[in-house]
This record gives structure tokens, sequence and C-alpha cells, in this order.
């Protein structure tokens, strides 16, 4: 049982951090966290290059919804931190759109792990969330489900598709940053899934943004290109040229269905990973987008596996229902 006497949860906008030479002008205490949270996230980087992706990345129209939480004990001992972004929520049968929270990078030290410092912190944050009338909160588990399960959260099926790159031939109209807003205002809601988290302009240009951060790292010129579009078909992609992770991560797939559209977004994605020397396109794949590949034929060109992130949910209002839900895509990942 954690003993929660004088521990205090400490809220950290950061929608309107100041911007100087392209980066975020971050406060001690978030520059604090971001330290700690380097020896998990880091991975190929230096502290100080993963500390300047974060001020790029806060940089970004999407994280003016970015809050970073932390606990801290009666002598500001931080205990436990995670981010918040906030994200539209559609919720079955309500007339306008609700709000919810993707929860990010959470974490503890490993000195302090087993004493129950980031399920207060989550505890915490869910009550206060819930007051404020949010939907749900939702994260990518990679640590498997149980320590979210025990909170309330609900695991979310996933499985992930990659295709080989090659030279495919297309007629699908190739897409650019200038045309992502009119392209989603004609993206239909997903179907089957009446409750569903909305793509926006501004969450899939943090993706994109991020994979132009590591092409600059990498001394790679990324690509003006960021998805196509044929018919009613939509696919938006980001590319990943970071060395133990090269390839094209797709970030939605949208269409009312599968059928020849749906082949040629495909088949587009296949050859601009090709020429960009980006072996595999990899598809995020729930319930609504397995759909889509009914007409694909399966071959050796591809492959299915169990996803390395859990996508996990908590509904927080009454009228929130995972039974509405089946939408889980890669622009969703934080």
């Amino acid at each position: 049982m954690v003993d929660v006497t004088g521990m205090r949860l400490v809220h950290h906008p950061c929608g309107n951090l100041p911007i100087a030479r392209g980066e975020c002008v971050v406060p001690s205490d978030l520059e604090r966290i971001d330290r700690r949270t380097a020896s998990a996230w880091a991975k190929d980087l230096s502290v100080e290059e993963y500390l300047r992706r974060e001020r790029v990345l806060k940089t970004r129209p999407f994280s003016r919804g970015l809050t970073v939480h932390s606990l801290l004990s009666d002598d500001d001992t931080l205990l436990a931190s995670c981010e918040s972004y906030r994200v539209p929520v559609a919720v079955p049968l309500r007339s306008s759109l609700g709000f919810g929270l993707g929860i990010a990078s959470v974490f503890v030290d490993e000195a302090q792990r087993g004493h129950g410092y980031a399920a207060e912190l989550l505890q915490r944050l869910h009550r206060q969330f819930a007051e404020q009338g949010a939907a749900l909160c939702y994260l990518m588990s990679e640590i498997g489900p149980t320590l979210y399960a025990r909170l309330g959260y609900v695991t979310r099926p996933l499985r992930i598709r990659r295709q080989r790159a090659q030279p495919r031939p297309h007629h699908a109209q190739l897409l650019t940053d200038s045309d992502l807003t009119q392209t989603l205002a004609r993206i239909p809601p997903p179907p089957h899934s009446p409750l569903h988290i909305p793509p926006t302009t501004e969450q899939l240009d943090w993706h994109v943004s991020r994979g132009r951060f590591y092409a600059q790292q990498l001394g790679c010129a990324y690509p003006a290109q960021i998805g196509a579009r044929c018919g009613e078909a939509v696919l938006i992609w980001q590319a990943d040229f970071q060395r133990d992770e090269r390839k094209l991560r797709v970030l939605l797939l949208s269409a009312p269905g599968p059928g020849s559209d749906v082949s040629q977004v495909v088949a587009a994605a296949q050859a601009f990973a090709y020429e960009h020397q980006l072996p595999t396109v990899e598809y995020w794949e729930s319930g609504t987008q397995r759909e889509l590949f009914d007409d694909e034929a399966t071959s050796a060109d591809e492959a299915t596996s169990a996803a390395d992130d859990v996508p996990m949910i908590l509904p927080l209002a009454s009228d929130v229902h995972l039974t509405d839900h089946s939408d889980i895509q890669r622009h969703h990942w934080l």
C-alpha cells in the first residue's frame, strides 16, 4: 500500500512555452523530467539529442494540448511522471465531439519502482480528468497490460501487418503537408467504430515532424510526400530512417471498404518505400483496417504478428462503451 501522505500532483502545461530557433524554451522542472526519462526512451540518441528532440516536438501544434504531470513527495523528490495529450473523441449519440487524454511516457526511476508511485499518479489524474468531463484515457503499453489493467484499462485488439517495399505501379495521387487538412476533412468516420479518436492535422503533423527530426540527425533528406489518395481511399505515412527502425510507418489508412482504391494507395506506399530505400511498409491493423485488406492477396511479401505496443483504453464517462470501438491506428500512438 502506498503511503500518500504529503504527496502532491504538479502539472506542467506546454501550450504556451516560448519558442526560439525552432525549439521550445523549457523551464528547469520540465528538463529535469526529460533527463530522467531519457534513460528509457533515448535509445540511439544521446541525452542531449533526446532533450533536443523533446524541445523540437514541443513546438508542434499538437503539443499545445500537452501537459507533463509529476508526483512529488513532501520533500520534492520526483516519484513518477507522465504526459497527457488532449485529443478529440467521437462518442455515439453525442451531438458534438468530446475529448479524451492520451497518456504517454509513464516513468518511475528504477530505484523507486515497486512502491506503486505510477499507479498513484495515474489514479489521481483519472479522477481529475473525469471531473473535467473527459470521455476516456488511452495509452500504448510497452510493458504489457498488467499494471494498467489493475487501474481499469481494457486491452484493444491489434496486429501488425508488414509488406515488403517494391516498385509497384499505381495511379494514386501523392500527398504533401499542404494537402493534409483538406484530405482529413473528407475522411468519414471509421466503419463499425462509432466510438473513435478522429485523426487531426496536428497529431499527424507531430508524427511526421518526429520522422523529420530523426532524418536530420542522420543527415538524410526527408521526403516531401507524406501519403497517397485514390478515390475515397487515403493513406498517410511517416518515413522512419532510424538505423534499427528503417521502415515506412502507415499512420492512417481510411476507405469505405476494400477494393481497387485501397490497392492503389497500398501500392503507392510500397513503391514510395522502395524509392527511399525503406525495406518495409508497416501497418497497425485493428478490426476496421483488417477489413480493408480482404481483397489484398496475402503472399510471401506480407507478414502479420502481434504488436509490441498494447493499446489500452479507460472509459471515464458513463456513455463510453468499448463495444462501440474497433479503430486503433498508428497515428494514435504517443
